[in-house]
């Protein structure tokens, strides 16, 4: 089971990795057609531990948010293609366009598809979708989406700069203004940087041209000496996952995704003597195993709540879902009536039991101790407010029951 957000796009070897984090957004005014900008943050890590920065930013007179959102992600992308080597991170974005066309493979069945959406109309952007494409392929990214205008920081940061980008290129009625971008130096994090300095100083400091970023000649001048060794920084062999992703979960601001959650307490009863106790999860998808605390005969057709020997008292603000095994219907021709069980924490008395809804598809038996469900603690899902619109302005997917793919 694929955990959500981790889908990971590119390849390269794996001796030696940088390891970065980009944050990036999008802005227009007047959209679509308007002047609109990007902005991005890059962050590396260096062998020593030192964090290191760099912003981009750049506006277009005529243009939308989206194309905008896929310019702050193909820039810093771009960016970090001159350092050549290939790079392992995340790309943190508040625009579902970009971040759920990777982790929901949009962009995969895109691209297999002749770049027509699963409505048989041409997919937007597309050139800018090849780009990005071109700009991830020599490295192993991973997207996260966050939620914009939220107190994130690094989030509000490439947001400034991207209004910037657009309130400078301004509104052209003549077409007599250009695009443009700017890249600051490295710096790191907390110290004047060049992108600051010279939107105060109104000044303009030049990217590198799209001819020049795509050069491995000049990406290795660029960093030759004392500036390959400041940022380059080398995966060690044989880590777990687990350590991998604190490899690139090291954000200085308050915002701290990557990191693990402190374990949760939970208080449980046992109510049958029978039944193995159940343990902390180990495998990576972090379920645990539910066991039966009876003995059952079932003919095909029949009912059963199966008694699974426990009660609970969940942390506040969780529940727990409770789902089938992926060998539970092999193994025991039964299937979950109410399919996926959610218990609240209000459930918590010493005679709250739980059990499992089953229907036989075949005549079976199930003994005690056997592993028939397993189950996992969730945040309940928060406060919803629901907004009409006229449109979604995303993709459409061919409507949810039909192909499943896209």
């Amino acid at each position: 089971m694929r955990q959500a957000g981790r889908h990971i796009y590119g390849h390269m070897p794996m001796n030696t990795i940088m390891k970065v984090i980009i944050f990036t957004d999008g802005a227009a005014r007047g959209n679509p057609d308007g002047p609109g900008g990007y902005g991005a943050i890059i962050r590396i890590k260096n062998t020593e531990g030192k964090i290191l920065e760099k912003e981009l930013s750049g506006g277009y007179p005529h243009t939308t948010n989206n194309r905008m959102e896929l310019m702050g992600v193909i820039a810093a992308l771009e960016e970090i293609g001159r350092l050549g080597e290939p790079c392992q991170g995340l790309i943190y974005s508040d625009s579902r366009y970009v971040v759920d066309a990777f982790e929901k493979h949009w962009i995969t069945n895109w691209k297999k598809n002749g770049w027509v959406t699963a409505s048989k109309t041409p997919v937007k952007n597309q050139d800018l979708w090849t780009r990005l494409l071109d700009a991830i392929a020599p490295h192993k990214i991973s997207f996260r989406w966050v939620k914009g205008h939220d107190d994130h920081p690094e989030n509000e940061r490439c947001d400034k700069l991207a209004t910037s980008a657009a309130d400078k290129v301004g509104w052209s009625l003549d077409d007599s203004a250009e695009p443009f971008s700017r890249v600051s130096d490295w710096f790191e994090p907390g110290e004047s940087n060049a992108s600051a300095s010279a939107d105060a100083a109104g000044d303009t400091y030049a990217a590198p041209s799209a001819s020049e970023t795509g050069k491995k000649e000049v990406a290795a001048a660029a960093l030759s000496g004392p500036m390959k060794k400041q940022l380059s920084t080398s995966a060690s062999s044989g880590k777990g996952k687990k350590e991998a992703d604190a490899s690139v979960s090291w954000e200085t601001g308050s915002y701290h995704p990557a990191e693990a959650e402190p374990a949760q307490k939970i208080r449980i009863r046992y109510l049958s003597d029978k039944i193995e106790k159940l343990q902390p999860p180990t495998n990576s998808a972090n379920w645990i195993d539910l066991r039966a605390a009876e003995d059952v005969e079932l003919k095909k057709g029949d009912f059963r709540l199966i008694s699974l020997g426990v009660a609970m008292k969940l942390p506040e603000g969780y529940e727990a879902h409770i789902v089938p095994r992926s060998s539970t219907y092999k193994n025991f021709g039964i299937i979950q009536a109410n399919h996926h069980g959610v218990v609240d924490n209000a459930y918590c008395g010493d005679g709250d039991l739980w059990r499992m809804p089953v229907i036989a598809m075949r005549d079976t038996q199930i003994h005690i101790n056997d592993r028939i469900c397993q189950f996992r603690i969730e945040r309940r899902q928060p406060d919803i407010i629901f907004e009409e619109v006229d449109h979604l302005e995303s993709e459409d997917r061919g409507g949810f029951g039909s192909t499943g793919v896209q």
